[in-house]
């Protein structure tokens, strides 16, 4: 039985099918080995060892660095950390007083299903800000875009996207639909907006409909 790539070891796979490109780059990295003066056992390292791996990444690829990515029309390309949100106080000193949702206040989120098992690793997300023009419905919103080949962000992915592009959330109200807090008997969901001049952090319940107006924040998979 064959096993099926994963999407990251069939992009691999395609960087190194062009054999002369992938001699150049192995030639390059033990040029400046040997500079070093290493040897066949230093250049074995990169082979083995992990953290020299990423090290070697990081180096090449900074983290939060802009890639050579296309991007559709309201699209956006942020860094995200998937660290956990700062604590309410921390967060209240970002955005000001009274504009912080009290859902951020520690209780945990659940990811939306859709979101389960979405790659959480640190880098460059592709986000859309989708306006549909029109009334809709949360899971109607989700699966229309699954179709298009992207899922709603989570409120992590909401609090990174207002960090890159904060202008943003003073034009629109912008909803993530990828988790939710749970209180009062519902699902609450992140919404970056605006009061009074204002950036907020604020929230909105994930199963009441949506108005015309409203914007959607969804990540490329």
């Amino acid at each position: 039985m064959t096993m099926r790539k994963s999407k990251k070891d069939q992009k691999i796979s395609d960087v190194l099918s062009d054999h002369g490109f992938a001699f150049e780059f192995f030639k390059a990295i033990a040029h400046a080995v040997m500079s070093k003066g290493g040897t066949m056992r230093h250049m074995r390292r990169v082979v083995k060892e992990s953290t020299l791996q990423e090290a070697l990444g990081d180096l090449i690829v900074p983290v939060g660095s802009v890639t050579e990515i296309p991007l559709s029309e309201n699209e956006f390309l942020v860094p995200v950390s998937y660290t956990p949100l700062p604590s309410f106080s921390k967060l209240e000193h970002e955005f000001g007083q009274g504009n912080v949702s009290n859902i951020f206040d520690g209780r945990p989120f659940q990811k939306h299903s859709s979101c389960v098992n979405i790659d959480e690793t640190s880098g460059n997300k592709i986000f859309l800000v989708k306006h549909f023009g029109r009334e809709t419905e949360s899971e109607d919103n989700i699966a229309e875009m699954d179709k298009l080949g992207y899922r709603p962000a989570t409120q992590i992915e909401a609090h990174a996207f207002q960090k890159k592009n904060p202008d943003l959330q003073c034009q629109f109200y912008i909803v993530a639909l990828g988790s939710f807090a749970v209180g009062g008997g519902g699902r609450f969901v992140a919404v970056l907006g605006s009061r009074s001049g204002r950036r907020v952090f604020g929230n909105d319940w994930f199963d009441d409909g949506w108005d015309a107006g409203g914007r959607f924040l969804f990540v490329r998979k």
